[in-house]
């Protein structure tokens, strides 16, 4: 009868075994068990995946100090980062610039008027205390902005609307003039009513609130630390479970303050930091190449031009022949190697490629050609003097000043179009002023050339940037362009919620601006997002300001695990 091997044959056999044979079996045994293992693993990892899991820490750097967490309030940099992790609006942008619900349930229906929005919040929204989240809210936030004893510097962007409640969830919004930009408004943070509505509008700016923040978005203010002489060196903020786009990865999320970039940047090198947002800076600031960080490169909807004072005392910049020829002699190439340090995109236009009407023609017009420029001059009769040479015409030299600022990427650029401007008979000279004294000069439109940079946001409306009633302060048409036909086309484009025909009309006023040539389109620069590269998740392509990089924060990571596919 046939039995079973028993423990103790096996021990017989193994005992009878020489001891070359014994270190044989053992080795096969061996081989055995690890191919066993690998194919395990193997199995295991084909059938499974990694996922973000909750957990971890994530610390980031900012330069300045925060004053007010308050998105109604906030002006600086530093203000605008906190606020967007701390509130939430009714919409947000996406990590591709779409428009997309936050505390709301869907995209606002729009009356046939093309006039009236109206929204409904999703089910079940809280603040971060807890407490329940209304329409009541909604239009608190916005009365307030409308009241001027609140001192809002969004008060411009809702004095004519009126908000009011359809339900609990719902409100409409009602605006006496057709607005496609206006839906951009809806990405405010919004105010709990029942935390901010007894606050007088004297207390508005000093109540404690604005720095211990407690609102709806994916962060919660939990604790803030401060140095022996009151100031404030960081923030810990928690994940906040019952945020609208859901909880974040991170549970822990701790901001730093620094003084400056460079100082920023130390930390980051010396891991006090993982991660630090910055546009262009001096090249004496850079990342040491050994570091473990991923540099996300990301565009942005910002432009820095030359603008020409068609109206001002440099005569020469009223002739359409000498804008043209200083177009045509610029090399943004040049800019973005020698001055940006590759850290910025060439500019053609007010519109960035990736926004809603962008022609792609643009970039053709007027485009570097500095032969082309010698002979668009000699054509309109712009003589070179053989000994100086520069041009002049009638008695009228071909001479004018750049005004910027101090900061000194614009001086930097600056320099390089005096340079470049020169080779065709251009006598520039440069002045720069304070940040103060160049808001002055904007106000007054003294100057003949502006280096400065302007920022058109998600939506790429040019109304109140080159419209001819925006020529004087506050408008911002900085060039004071004029051109009624162009007044049209914006109109045109402005006035309609139709995708369509605002594409069809934004290529068309590109195409007109560019040939009148009010200004020199140069450089947008780039946002640079450094992160240790155990910090997953980051995905944006194009940015409107530096704070919307939070939008998408929630599906940032540093832990995972492996669940079946």
């Amino acid at each position: 009868m046939l039995r079973f091997l028993q423990l103790t044959d096996a021990t017989k056999i193994w005992k009878r075994m020489k001891k070359i044979e014994r270190w044989s079996v053992a080795l096969l045994f061996f081989i055995f068990i690890a191919d066993f293992i690998f194919i395990l693993g193997h199995w295991y990892t084909n059938h499974t995946k990694v996922v973000p899991e909750h957990g971890g820490v994530y610390t980031e750097g900012v330069v300045g100090e925060p004053s007010y967490i308050n998105p109604l309030l906030a002006q600086t940099q530093t203000d605008k980062d906190l606020s967007r992790l701390a509130y939430s609006g009714l919409y947000k942008y996406d990590d591709q610039g779409n428009f997309v619900p936050d505390l709301a349930a869907s995209q606002p229906i729009v009356s046939a008027s093309q006039r009236q929005f109206t929204i409904k919040l999703k089910p079940g929204l809280t603040w971060q205390d807890g407490q329940k989240i209304t329409a009541d809210d909604i239009i608190f936030t916005i009365q307030t902005i409308q009241n001027p004893a609140y001192q809002s510097p969004f008060l411009k962007n809702w004095q004519n609307t009126i908000v009011k409640k359809i339900d609990d969830t719902t409100v409409e919004f009602d605006n006496p003039d057709i607005s496609a930009p206006f839906v951009t408004n809806f990405t405010i943070g919004i105010l709990p009513k029942h935390l901010w509505a007894n606050i007088a509008p004297s207390d508005f700016t000093k109540n404690p609130l604005n720095l211990a923040p407690i609102g709806s978005g994916p962060f919660v203010a939990k604790e803030v630390s401060r140095d022996s002489s009151g100031g404030i060196k960081s923030y810990m903020f928690s994940s906040f479970k019952n945020y609208a786009g859901g909880r974040p990865y991170i549970d822990n999320l701790e901001i730093h303050f620094y003084p400056d970039q460079k100082s920023a940047l130390l930390a980051l090198h010396s891991k006090e930091i993982e991660g630090f947002g910055y546009t262009p800076f001096d090249q004496n600031e850079h990342f040491q190449p050994a570091t473990n960080l991923s540099l996300n490169q990301i565009s942005t909807y910002s432009y820095l031009a030359a603008f020409f004072n068609t109206n001002g005392s440099a005569k020469a910049l009223g002739d359409f022949a000498v804008r043209t020829a200083l177009t045509q002699a610029t090399n943004r190439q040049e800019i973005i190697t020698q001055d940006y340090s590759g850290n910025a995109n060439p500019a053609y236009g007010p519109f960035a490629p990736q926004q809603l009407g962008y022609n792609p023609a643009v970039e053709k017009i007027n485009s570097y050609d500095v032969d082309a420029a010698n002979q668009t001059l000699d054509q309109a009769k712009w003589v070179k003097d053989a000994s100086t040479g520069m041009r002049s015409k009638n008695g009228v030299q071909l001479a004018f000043t750049i005004t910027t600022n101090n900061f000194l990427l614009n001086s930097q650029t600056a320099q390089t179009l005096k340079e470049q401007w020169a080779k065709i008979g251009a006598n520039v000279s440069i002045k720069t002023l304070t940040t103060t004294d160049l808001a002055t000069a904007i106000s007054n439109r003294s100057y003949d050339a502006l280096l400065f940079s302007e920022n058109t946001g998600y939506d790429p409306d040019p109304f109140i940037f080159w419209q001819s009633s925006q020529s004087l302060n506050p408008g911002l048409n900085l060039s004071e362009y004029k051109n009624t036909s162009a007044d049209k086309i914006m109109a045109a484009g402005r006035n309609t919620l139709d995708t369509n025909i605002r594409i069809q009309n934004y290529s068309k006023f590109q195409q007109t601006l560019l040939v009148d040539a009010p200004a020199v389109f140069l450089v947008r620069p780039i946002f640079t997002y450094a992160m240790r590269a155990e910090i997953k998740g980051l995905s944006i392509n194009q940015l409107a300001n530096p704070e919307d990089r939070f939008y998408d924060i929630v599906h940032w990571y540093v832990d995972t695990k492996r669940v079946w596919k």
